[in-house]
């Protein structure tokens, strides 16, 4: 028994001097909640991809996500752990139909 005691005293000084105490955590404020992101501009090898590929409105590299809107494409922002992986277009424009 003489021991548990002693024990448990340090594990208690132990986590106040770590801050890990439950009181502490509560009086710090949380964290802001995420937002959702605006998207971002294509970097040169999207621009080039969708050169190249002028049917192309959707594309992706595993990681992000680009469409066309107005002429212009718009990206999502990558996670952080992604692995990018080679550009491919995910939808197309129709087809003119021939008169």
């Amino acid at each position: 028994m003489r021991g548990i005691l002693p024990g448990i005293v340090s594990s208690v000084v132990l986590g106040l001097v770590l801050g890990l105490s439950p009181a502490l955590a509560q009086d710090k404020p949380a964290p802001p909640l995420p937002t959702p992101s605006t998207p971002v501009a294509p970097d040169t090898s999207i621009l080039s991809f969708l050169q190249a590929h002028p049917d192309c409105t959707e594309l992706t590299d595993e990681c992000l996500i680009c469409a066309v809107v107005g002429g212009k494409a718009m990206c999502s922002t990558p996670g952080i752990a992604c692995v990018r992986k080679d550009l491919r277009c995910v939808t197309t424009k129709p087809p003119t139909p021939k008169q």
